[in-house]
C-alpha cells in the first residue's frame, strides 16, 4: 500500500524547491514564505487588490488600495457599496478610468449575483482564469494573483509577471530576462509548487 505524504503543504513545497541548489540558497536567505503579507481577507478584496496593482509598483499599489479600503468607515467596502460609489470618489482614491470601470463591473456582478466568488474555490485553476477574465479589465495575470493569494493554489506559474521573470533571470544567471513563452518550461522543475517558487522569485529580482 502506497503511503501518502501527510506533511503540511508548505513543508512539502520547500523540500521540493530546495532540491534546486540556487532556489535552496534563496529560501535559506529569505526564510519561510509569507503569503499573508499580500493575501487579503476574502476573494473580493484579493481580486480588487490585483486589479489595483496592475502596472503599478508595489508601493503605489498599496497606497491606492489602502485609500480604497478607507472609503468605508467600518472595514473593507462590500461589493454593493463599491458598485454604487461615485466614479469621482474612486478617481480621487487613485484609480484610473479603466480600473474604475473594472472595479464597478466586478462589484456590480458580485452584488447582483451574476458572479459567485464562493464558487471559485470549487473550480479548477483554468476555469477560474476563464471566469475572471470575462470581466472588464481582468486579464490572466490578475486572475493568477487571485489563484495564488486568496485562493492559495499551490501550482500557479504567472509567466506574464515581469518581476518574477527578472527574479528567474537573476536566480539562474541568465543573460537577459526570459520572455513569457521561454519562462513556461523553466518552471517545470518546481511543479507542483510553482506558486511558492514565484513567491521566492519576486524576492530574487
Amino acid at each position: 500500500m502506497v503511503q501518502r505524504d501527510k506533511r503540511p503543504e508548505q513543508e512539502k513545497a520547500l523540500a521540493h524547491l530546495s532540491r534546486h541548489g540556487a532556489m535552496a540558497a534563496l529560501i535559506a536567505r529569505v526564510g519561510p514564505p509569507r503569503f499573508g503579507e499580500y493575501s487579503t481577507r476574502d476573494v473580493l478584496a484579493g481580486l480588487l487588490e490585483a486589479v489595483v496593482s496592475q502596472q503599478l509598483s508595489e508601493k503605489a499599489a498599496k497606497a491606492v488600495f489602502n485609500r480604497l479600503v478607507a472609503l468605508h468607515p467600518s472595514g473593507f467596502p462590500d461589493a454593493a457599496f463599491l458598485a454604487e460609489t461615485d466614479p469621482g470618489i474612486l478617481r480621487n482614491a487613485g484609480l484610473s478610468r479603466s480600473k474604475i470601470r473594472s472595479v464597478r463591473e466586478i462589484c456590480s456582478q458580485v452584488s447582483g449575483g451574476e458572479l459567485s466568488l464562493d464558487s471559485l474555490s470549487k473550480m479548477e485553476d483554468e476555469e477560474v482564469v476563464r471566469r475572471l477574465t470575462e470581466l472588464w479589465g481582468v486579464g490572466r495575470w490578475t486572475a493568477e494573483m487571485v489563484l495564488i493569494f486568496p485562493l492559495r493554489r499551490p501550482d500557479v506559474w504567472p509567466v506574464g509577471d515581469l518581476s518574477m521573470r527578472r527574479g528567474l533571470a537573476a536566480l539562474l544567471g541568465l543573460p537577459s530576462v526570459p520572455a513569457p513563452a521561454e519562462t513556461g518550461p523553466l518552471g517545470d522543475p518546481w511543479k507542483p509548487f510553482r506558486s511558492y517558487a514565484a513567491w521566492y522569485l519576486w524576492r530574487a529580482s
